[in-house]
């Protein structure tokens, strides 16, 4: 049987608004384009997985409303897991509304809900890792994830823990400093963006916020920041890789942190890549993303390799931990 990855984590439906420019403070803008969309970074993840070839399935709470329904259904069809949903009757679920302008920049206003932060200890369970080669999660909720992450570690099974959100952020949600710490010293890779690594840091040069963390919690694998335009960085003890944006003309950047995550993933665990080819994986599956509308990328793997012949990076390696 096939490896697949376990995901626990942020599951939502997004109403995503297009307008030529993001409204100032009592300002206005048209909307030129309406949709309802299924996202969520651990979904979003998890479905760019699948459309790569690599099997996935979603931990989850959802409501048994429309959004809840109409997300478990369509997630259903793009071939992700949805054994492990648990479904609250009369249940909110989680979903956002997403402003998105003509450059690809994008605000974001979030309705938690009352269901994906519901989750508990006591509803997931070490069956749930039969099958899986790597655990995902991103921390939503963060109680139920440790339990996760401590089962996988004892089966031997990488843990890759994406903070995508700052920690004043996860404290609103009830997941607090502490639970983030517990997290680090159990991942073995940590995926995050640059504003959630200054916070974490408190440090405002990503690179020295890296490198504090890493220092700090040592996870086996290093660690890997997204930097938007200033792309991204792979550090471990024995070198840091930096990869560069590929240029595209971007549409929507919105889920591009979570293609990037997915297309690491994929050629990292599944394609036994080395960490700068699967580093430019990730950038190229960003880069996709990013000249495609919506949350989720809409590429397979043979897209991206054919994406990779036609561009080229200038990468950086250093060596050693300075």
């Amino acid at each position: 049987m096939r490896k697949k990855v376990l995901g626990l984590g942020a599951a939502a439906m997004d109403i995503v608004l297009q307008c030529e420019s993001l409204p100032r403070e009592d300002g206005f803008a048209f909307i030129r384009r309406e949709q309802l969309m299924p996202g969520g970074s651990c979904a979003n993840v998890l479905v760019t997985l699948v459309r790569l070839g690599t099997n996935a399935s979603l931990v989850a709470a959802l409501g048994d409303d429309h959004y809840g329904i109409m997300f478990k259904d369509e997630l259903a069809q793009t071939g992700v897991g949805t054994e492990n949903i648990k479904i609250r009757k009369n249940g909110t679920s989680l979903h956002t509304f997403v402003t998105v302008d003509s450059r690809g920049a994008r605000s974001i206003f979030v309705n938690p809900g009352d269901c994906l932060l519901s989750l508990s200890p006591e509803e997931v369970e070490v069956s749930m890792l039969e099958g899986v080669g790597v655990f995902y999660t991103d921390m939503f909720p963060g109680h139920a994830a440790l339990k996760l992450a401590r089962f996988a570690l004892e089966r031997d099974i990488p843990v890759v823990f994406a903070l995508e959100c700052p920690p004043s952020f996860m404290e609103q949600c009830g997941i607090g400093k502490e639970e983030i710490e517990q997290m680090l010293s159990l991942c073995t890779l940590f995926c995050t963006g640059r504003e959630a690594l200054q916070e974490l840091a408190g440090q405002s040069d990503p690179e020295k916020a890296a490198r504090h963390i890493y220092r700090l919690f040592r996870p086996p694998l290093g660690l890997v920041v997204t930097s938007g335009e200033k792309g991204a960085l792979w550090l471990t003890d024995e070198q840091t890789i930096h990869m560069p944006i590929f240029p595209v003309e971007t549409v929507d950047t919105t889920g591009a942190g979570d293609a990037f995550a997915g297309g690491l993933i994929h050629a990292y665990f599944f394609r036994g890549q080395g960490r700068e080819d699967s580093l430019q994986f990730a950038s190229a599956c960003a880069a996709i993303k990013c000249s495609q509308f919506g949350p989720r990328m809409q590429a397979k793997e043979a897209q991206v390799r054919e994406f990779l012949q036609k561009h080229t990076l200038n990468k950086k390696i250093l060596f050693g931990l300075r």
